[in-house]
């Protein structure tokens, strides 16, 4: 990573869309239930720790400035997507396509 500083951001921001691929099957497949609540949030949480550690920890191993907004963006981020989840979860899988494309 110290090679792509520059490239660290968009990095970070495609790996963590790790939800994206689960939503897009949970529609095509209709699954039931695919995933527990509880493995949902435990996932989105402890993968947002490291993000956490080095972009709002002043005094990380990686000598990178602190950058609150980045921190904020990407569990925002994470948590539309676990949200997604959630919803999907009980509302239905497809819950958020319109009746007419189903």
């Amino acid at each position: 990573m110290y090679e792509f500083h520059r490239f660290m951001r968009p990095i970070l921001l495609l790996v963590h869309s790790f939800w994206i691929p689960q939503i897009i099957t949970n529609v095509i497949r209709d699954s039931r239930k695919p995933l527990h609540p509880h493995y949902i949030l435990g996932m989105t949480v402890t993968r947002l720790a490291i993000p956490f550690y080095v972009f709002g920890c002043p005094h990380n191993f990686m000598r990178i400035e602190p950058d609150k907004g980045w921190c904020i963006f990407l569990g925002v981020f994470m948590g539309f997507q676990a949200s997604i989840l959630l919803l999907q979860h009980y509302l239905g899988s497809r819950w958020f396509v319109p009746h007419q494309r189903v």
